[in-house]
């Protein structure tokens, strides 16, 4: 049954939509100047597009998810939603966490748009069930100035927002251009993407089409045109295709094979493919070194953390923001979601801790103000707001405390 039909409401009423449609520059029939059809369901079936898609779905999906609640200068840990509890619930029967997270970022990569469909709510009106609504499904149309949704052109509903909580759907754009829909890099870089569809078919097919390209077979006489085909298909069902490549060939009748030399390097096949992935990577803004292109060094850190650390600041951030904003509006006021890095990022949580011993041993840190940064709770103020000298790190309120005996003596 379709999670729709849970839900019985009057159907709002409909109009042609008048949302702007971002202008690709493509033919009526979608296909880009290679002539291949550019798309979500093609894109996907390009390694260098599948590689860059799954490295930021899967890389955002097995990241833990928490909840927190701003107490004064302290953030409070929170026990999560069940659409959020990845440990004792799911976001809907059907679904867990991880493909919930991974379909939302695949969603957005591959279409620019990520929508959320609430199918229950617990006693207070928060969210309970969340379902994701294929993006091919799903229309946006205006009525009386509100934006709502037509999913599969059944029912209508209503956008969720922090304005808008009795709305249904929860809208995500990746690329923001002044529409109702958001831009995917598949439509932005259409072009990129079917140069390399182009290429690796072109691959492909000379490969199965090996003996074509190898050669020719010239012929003192001039046989007739039953006795052309023959040969060729006779010597082609000998020696066509990789599998067949290098077999032994026997010609007659003064027949010569002449082989034509092909240099990839000079029809700059191979440096097309290489540039295209470079290129395809730029559309996602992954390294190509995360997908294999080790081709060159990568000139965005020398170690491992420092690499992790762009990758998540110019890869992942963007996502992981989009999605933290959504899950925030589906939380109690007062209350935010917050997607943990520290797994992604355990170098860089080294070099802050030694900052913050640094700072804490220089005396103008407190473990108090340690914590707040760290978001965890403080300690007593008797020992969490106090700070240490910069001598014998001791507390300064000891200090002055054991300096008045001295003192005297």
């Amino acid at each position: 049954m379709n999670i729709l039909d849970l839900f019985r409401q009057q159907p709002m009423e409909q109009r042609a939509m008048d949302a702007s449609v971002f202008d690709l520059g493509l033919d009526s029939d979608g296909k880009t100047a290679t002539g291949k059809s550019v798309d979500a369901g093609s894109a996907i079936t390009a390694s260098a597009v599948y590689s860059c898609i799954s490295l930021i779905a899967d890389s955002v999906a097995t990241m833990p998810i928490h909840s927190f609640r701003k107490t004064g200068d302290f953030r409070e840990k929170v026990p999560p939603p069940s659409w959020m509890d990845a440990t004792n619930s799911m976001p809907n029967p059907e679904t867990d966490r991880f493909s919930f997270i991974h379909r939302t970022i695949s969603s957005l990569a591959l279409y620019g748009n990520s929508y959320w469909l609430i199918t229950d709510r617990d006693n207070l009106g928060f969210p309970k069930q969340v379902y994701n609504l294929h993006p091919d499904y799903v229309k946006i149309e205006r009525k009386d100035g509100y934006i709502c949704y037509t999913y599969d052109g059944k029912n209508l509903y209503k956008k969720y927002s922090s304005l808008t909580p009795d709305g249904e759907v929860i809208h995500i754009k990746n690329f923001e251009q002044g529409s109702d829909y958001g831009l995917s890099p598949i439509e932005a870089g259409a072009e990129a993407i079917g140069i390399s569809l182009a290429s690796e078919e072109f691959a492909g097919k000379f490969f199965s089409n090996g003996a074509v390209m190898s050669g020719v077979i010239e012929m003192d006489s001039t046989p007739s045109e039953e006795a052309l085909r023959v040969l060729k298909q006779s010597f082609n069902r000998k020696h066509q295709g990789s599998k067949k490549a290098h077999n032994i060939g026997i010609l007659t009748e003064n027949a010569k094979w002449k082989p034509i030399s092909i240099n990839h390097q000079q029809m700059q096949f191979l440096e097309t493919r290489k540039f295209n992935k470079i290129e395809v990577c730029g559309l996602f803004r992954v390294p190509p070194y995360l997908i294999g292109d080790l081709s060159e060094t990568t000139k965005l850190g020398s170690s491992i953390e420092e690499q992790n650390r762009v990758f998540y600041e110019l890869t992942l951030l963007p996502y992981i923001n989009r999605i933290e904003q959504a899950m925030t509006m589906m939380l109690p006021r007062g209350q935010f979601a917050r997607i943990d890095v520290s797994g992604l990022l355990r170098a860089s949580i080294s070099q802050r801790y030694n900052a913050y011993n640094l700072g804490r041993n220089a005396g103008f840190l407190s473990v108090n103000e340690i914590r707040a940064k760290e978001d965890l709770p403080p300690l007593d103020e008797e020992i969490g707001n106090t700070y240490l000298q910069n001598l014998n790190q001791t507390s300064i309120e000891d200090s002055d405390t054991d300096s008045g005996p001295t003192a005297e003596q």
